[in-house]
């Protein structure tokens, strides 16, 4: 066990949760940008950083993404395109973090909103695995707004330096390490083990 890491913070989408993919499809859009810019292009967006701070309801959300972005599809399809996007926790995934559970203190850390976090929680049965639950809907804060990660190390009490942070998004990356968090890249869970393994953290 590292000596300095007491608490992993995981983000949930391509993390812990298989995505169908990313929020905006590149063919809704006239722009040819790649997989990381259409990410960027999503959590710098109005609409989905309002609706995933609990400010806007699911309706208002749907017209405003496709107006702000100028997609090519209805409110309607990009409303049931977006529930479809979590299809569940990666293989092997939940009884990672179980295993670090008896020398870690474990958290979620997920932009997420009304449409995703009751599937979440109910079907996927995500919150008995960590011990502390960051939703940005419940929170009003979202990734990467350093507000947001200010708010995590408060709330768990602890020096942001003793904190590892795990997300699929280099923008969040960026973000956490800013405030001191320890920080890793993580695109599926197949990259999980070895970035925790780069900071010592060994699952039992």
């Amino acid at each position: 066990m590292s000596e300095q890491i007491t608490h992993i913070v995981f983000d949930l989408g391509g993390v812990i949760i298989e995505l169908r993919g990313a929020p905006i499809r590149r063919e809704w859009t006239s722009a040819n940008e790649t997989h990381e810019q259409m990410w960027e292009k999503w959590l710098t967006a109005n609409a989905p950083r309002q609706f995933e701070a609990g400010k806007i309801d699911t309706q208002t959300f749907g017209n405003m993404i496709v107006d702000e972005l100028s997609l090519s599809i209805s409110s309607a399809e990009f409303l049931d395109y977006f529930l479809s996007l979590p299809i569940a926790p990666f293989p092997g995934a939940l009884e990672l973090v179980r295993s670090l559970k008896p020398q870690y203190k474990t958290a979620l850390f997920s932009n997420s909103n009304a449409m995703h976090w009751d599937k979440k929680m109910s079907e996927f049965k995500l919150g008995p695995d960590f011990d502390f639950h960051f939703a940005s809907h419940l929170m009003g804060l979202v990734k990467p707004d350093l507000a947001a990660f200010e708010h995590v190390v408060s709330v768990l009490g602890i020096p942001a330096q003793n904190i590892l942070f795990l997300d699929d998004n280099q923008m969040n990356v960026d973000a956490a390490r800013s405030i001191g968090m320890l920080a890793e890249k993580v695109v599926g869970f197949e990259q999980l083990p070895s970035a925790l393994a780069k900071h010592e953290v060994l699952p039992t």
